[in-house]
């Protein structure tokens, strides 16, 4: 029976803290004599963690049994935090002040903001698998998949990509630099007598993330590369207009050290290539041909030809642009 049918049973009448209580003293003494690096996350509806006697359950319930609480985390939907975030703020503050790690389950499906997401700062953003699922077919998805990485780089959470349940969608999340999966394509539920032996095997092998694929500062790592032994001038700007990278020879013509334009919006370069840039942005977007352009080079360093080249991924969503400067002989 899914939780979606029994815990609101639960919850009408009254059950839903004993059953909480049952079931983390069951995981907590069952994972007892398991060895490795590994913490025990448990899903607690919304009502009862809007609960004020919810996180003192869940701390004596966890203690009762011996079970570090340091390792364990509590998973909850935004619906737990719709409608009372103070409440949510304190659980959270008084677990996470004892260990605990606090993640946000199924994000996309209800009604998150950033002002929720800034008000209750989450260690673990857990994407739904809904999102997953349709990547292939959907370039929505792909755009909100993508999307949802970046902002929980930005919050300092990592984001989990849930219901993996295929290469291809995992091939498809490495290249969206998304660090963790979870779904049939890695396991299924065993029985816990079973855990004790994957932990062994997991033990055996490096801990590191070894990607198939090239994380973003690998792939600028690969086109610094490129660039350097270009004879032209090359620069690469984000979707935001960033700099990601820049050969020596843009840096000679910006009159500036190359290290100095990584990261730095164009604006802050050159203010008048700013619209000319941001222009071919949106033509890339909507897949129109770009034509080359006269830049006027700042602080009067003459004129160079501009052609400028869309940058996708594999999958083939827009990444920025990719310039290449040449400067054009003064007619002095």
């Amino acid at each position: 029976m899914p939780p979606a049918r029994f815990v609101p049973v639960a919850e009408r009448h009254g059950l839903a803290a004993s059953l909480a209580r049952h079931i983390i003293r069951s995981a907590c003494l069952g994972a007892l004599d398991w060895n490795g690096d590994f913490r025990l996350a448990f899903n607690i509806s919304p009502l009862h963690f809007q609960d004020r006697a919810m996180p003192a359950l869940f701390e004596e319930s966890v203690q009762a049994t011996g079970f570090p609480l340091e390792r364990t985390k509590i998973e909850i939907t935004e619906t737990a935090v719709i409608g009372d975030i103070e409440g949510a703020r304190f659980a959270a503050d008084l677990l996470r002040g004892k260990g605990v790690q606090i993640a946000l389950d199924d994000f996309g499906t209800g009604h998150s903001s950033l002002t929720r997401l800034r008000a209750l700062p989450f260690d673990e953003i857990k994407l739904d698998g809904s999102f997953v699922r349709t990547m292939a077919d959907s370039e929505e998805s792909r755009q909100i998949v993508g999307a949802v990485i970046g902002l929980g780089r930005s919050l300092g959470a990592p984001v989990v990509a849930e219901g993996v349940e295929t290469e291809a969608q995992a091939e498809a999340l490495a290249r969206l630099d998304c660090e963790y999966a979870q779904g049939w394509l890695f396991g299924r539920p065993v029985p816990a007598t079973e855990v004790p032996a994957m932990l062994h095997a997991r033990g055996a092998m490096a801990f590191e993330p070894t990607s198939r694929y090239p994380s973003g500062e690998q792939r600028l790592a690969k086109m610094e590369a490129i660039y350097s032994s270009a004879p032209v001038a090359l620069f690469f700007v984000d979707r935001a207009l960033r700099i990601g990278a820049a050969n020596r020879h843009f840096s000679a013509l910006m009159g500036m050290d190359a290290r100095a334009l990584s990261g730095r919006s164009l604006g802050e370069i050159d203010p008048n290539a700013m619209a000319q840039v941001h222009s071919d942005l949106e033509r890339a977007r909507r897949g129109e041909p770009i034509p080359p352009r006269i830049w006027f080079l700042p602080a009067g360093r003459g004129a160079a030809l501009c052609h400028t080249a869309p940058a996708r991924d594999e999958t083939g969503e827009l990444l920025g642009l990719s310039l290449a400067v040449l400067e054009l002989p003064s007619q002095g």
